[in-house]
């Protein structure tokens, strides 16, 4: 009896023990879900900040990096290439160092040599004579020297005058090659009779050494003078002749053929066909020889 009742405790603690596990089991099922769950949701939750985050910034910097170097480099050279060939194509790079762009800059956006360009655009206008009474003005040559501008270059010849500034790119170039056919067409003439005077307009920064490079650029001869000077000695000159300007970039285009004696001068308003010149010049040349032709100095 009594071994009989140790069986059965032994049968009942067995199965205590079986539903115990198969218990525990079960909780351990449902532990293992939770677990998996709250690990999922840990794993979920610091994964996907950490994923945000740090795809967050490297997109961030990928980009900011990436638009900052391609964008902006990419735009700085075309543009930059685009304008330096539009612009400065027709330009004298030779010059273009030297050159002052403060007046530039002021126009802002503008083109500093609109004027010059609408000048350019017109036919040449109507020959006009007038008087002129031309200042003794000190100035100085391309060599360097100290000359009176009447007495020592007018002298008592017939003149042909236009006035230039050195780092100018659009009509003073014009002007300066028709000044160079001139010369080649009047060889016979210079120096006798006829002188070529180019006055400079910008003469804080047209140095003697500047008109010299002008010069040579030129192939201008002895009997070529490129003049510039103290600035109220030389806008005395420009005065005289109707041609000073305050901005100097927007100085007319304007050739003059006179006769130094008597104060006679023949203006050309633009581009004048280079047989005009010459023939204004054949004709103050036979105007000496008249009987009615007056001396006035």
């Amino acid at each position: 009896m009594q071994l009989h009742q140790e069986m059965r405790t032994r049968a009942l603690r067995s199965m205590v023990i079986a539903m115990a596990l198969a218990g525990f089991g079960g909780l351990a099922a449902a532990a293992e879900q939770a677990m998996d769950h709250s690990q999922h949701q840990a794993m979920d939750h610091s994964q996907h900040q950490a994923m945000d985050h740090s795809q967050h910034q490297a997109m961030d910097h990928s980009q900011h990096q990436g638009m900052d170097h391609s964008q902006h480099q990419g735009m700085d050279h075309s543009q930059h290439q685009a304008m330096d060939h539009s612009q400065h194509q027709a330009m004298d790079h030779s010059q273009h160092q030297g050159m002052d762009h403060s007046q530039h800059q002021a126009a802002g956006d503008a083109d500093p040599h609109a004027a010059h360009r609408a000048a350019m655009a017109k036919p040449a206008g109507a020959a006009t004579t007038f008087d002129v009474d031309v200042p003794n003005a000190r100035l100085q040559d391309q060599e360097g020297r100290s000359v009176a501008f009447v007495d020592d270059v007018l002298k008592d010849k017939v003149i042909i005058v236009d006035f230039v500034y050195t780092t100018c790119t659009t009509v003073c170039p014009v002007q300066s090659a028709l000044f160079n056919a001139l010369q080649n067409k009047l060889a016979d003439r210079l120096g006798k009779s006829v002188e070529l005077v180019s006055v400079s307009v910008d003469p804080r920064r047209d140095t003697p050494a500047r008109l010299k490079q002008a010069a040579e650029k030129y192939g201008s001869g002895p009997n070529w003078h490129w003049l510039t000077g103290e600035r109220a000695e030389v806008e005395d000159v420009l005065r005289a002749y109707g041609a000073y300007t305050p901005n100097y970039t927007e100085h007319p285009p304007l050739v003059l053929v006179g006769d130094a004696v008597n104060g006679q001068w023949t203006r050309f308003f633009g581009f004048p066909d280079m047989q005009r010149i010459v023939d204004a010049v054949e004709t103050t040349l036979a105007a000496r020889q008249s009987s009615t032709y007056a001396k006035a100095r």
